[in-house]
């Protein structure tokens, strides 16, 4: 029987899973015949629901229930030992992820028919940005997840390098790669020298010329295309009355509303009557009603996917309408892509800033990459994908297995490391 070694790609929007088998390495099936799984968990009275799912039994179904999605986010935030109310009692954010890392661990086992025992996990440049302490103490919490999930074996790999050992199988000679991981939380780059004859080697630490990221992802384009063009129909940048004063809504409420791990935070009976107020003594009650209503009947996640089936959309075409049906009186949002791009120029800015900052730490410059790897969902986005290929003239570019490259690039990490 072939020992199997296996790799995860434990992503904020997606999760994937690769494995070894003696003989080559391949994804799994790990949801309902696809190779990605929303990382996302929906518990209701009486059952664990994951992946699509999870978003199915929530969003389509209205069943009632506790949603969370993104919890890759928690590692390395102030929250990560912290607990949350489910179903009427707390429960750790750290045994969330556990349950979320053990159902992929279930998946993997059933596709091999084995208890398979080793695992590279994959972990972004850095959890938390600065603070090297935090970033050490995201990981171990979750190596603590996966050996408790049922690995007995747990070592952990950059994203972007496991990204180029996938992209190295392929390569025919040496190539000075440059990767750019642009995934749903964290944007990742590697400056890295590729070959047929490197990837023979057990040691790559050579090869690896300079790494950096920032926490900044596909998430955070959601946030920032909500604010711009969703937020506003519910109220944010009115004005309601105050004895004879006129008083801006605070934002808060519309920046939670648009970060895919803070939406809980609104629905409770302080916000709600804040929220209540402002239909009453708002400038544009028609606008705060959709506040109240968005709150009232927990419809934050369902207006999140609304918003990112318009960031999807206008990655194909120049504007985008969507009807938000699931409100009373179904507004209609329309953006473009003009719009969209500047709402995210400043997260892109960040983006730029740690591109250059890793090329500078492998004291090479822009036009001596050769090679330049894009993976991740996000690097879909024209605006991403048209400054990436800007900063690199001289490069070739290399596209193919954008969500699956992570996962198999961490399988082939696994061989070195365990077999």
């Amino acid at each position: 029987m072939a020992t199997y070694v296996a790799g995860i790609d434990f992503g904020t929007t997606n999760s994937s899973a690769a494995v070894y088998d003696g003989k080559s390495v391949h994804m799994i099936e790990i949801e309902g015949g696809k190779e990605t799984i929303p990382t996302a968990l929906f518990f209701s009275a009486n059952k664990i629901y994951y992946g699509r799912e999870a978003v199915h039994q929530y969003i389509d179904e209205d069943e009632s229930g506790r949603f969370i999605r993104s919890i890759k986010n928690i590692l390395g935030s102030q929250i990560m030992h912290e607990s949350t109310i489910i179903n009427g009692r707390p429960v750790k954010f750290n045994t969330i992820i556990e349950l979320f890392i053990r159902y992929i661990k279930q998946k993997i086992d059933a596709a091999t028919g084995t208890d398979v025992e080793s695992v590279v996990m994959g972990r972004p440049v850095h959890f938390c940005d600065d603070d090297p302490e935090i970033d050490a103490q995201a990981q171990k919490e979750l190596e603590k997840a996966a050996l408790a999930a049922g690995f007995k074996n747990v070592v952990f790999q950059y994203e972007p390098i496991a990204a180029a050992f996938t992209h190295e199988q392929k390569l025919t000679s040496e190539q000075l790669a440059f990767v750019v991981d642009v995934g749903g939380g964290t944007s990742d780059f590697t400056v890295i020298k590729l070959s047929p004859e490197r990837k023979l080697k057990t040691d790559r630490t050579q090869d690896v010329l300079s790494h950096t990221g920032v926490h900044i992802g596909g998430n955070n384009f959601d946030k920032d295309l909500s604010m711009k063009s969703f937020m506003p129909y519910f109220g944010l940048g009115t004005e309601y009355k105050s004895s004879d004063k006129k008083i801006l809504l605070p934002s808060a409420p519309f920046f939670n509303l648009s970060t895919w791990h803070s939406v809980n935070d609104v629905y409770n009976c302080n916000t709600l009557n804040q929220a209540k107020g402002y239909v009453v003594w708002g400038i544009e009650p028609e606008k705060t009603k959709r506040l109240y209503e968005i709150i009232d009947k927990h419809l934050g996640h369902k207006n999140l996917e609304y918003v990112e089936r318009t960031k999807i959309a206008l990655s194909a075409n120049t504007e985008h309408s969507v009807v938000l049906d699931f409100l009373s009186d179904t507004p209609t949002i329309k953006t473009t892509r003009e719009s969209f791009e500047q709402s995210i120029a400043q997260d892109v800015s960040k983006i730029e800033k740690a591109v250059k900052e890793c090329l500078k730490n492998a004291k090479v410059s822009n036009n001596d990459i050769q090679l330049v790897i894009l993976t991740g969902g996000s690097t879909e986005i024209p605006y991403i994908n048209y400054v990436m290929k800007s900063y690199f003239p001289n490069a070739q570019l290399s596209t193919e297995n954008k969500l699956a490259s992570v996962g198999l690039g961490l399988a082939y990490d696994a061989i070195r490391r365990f077999c």
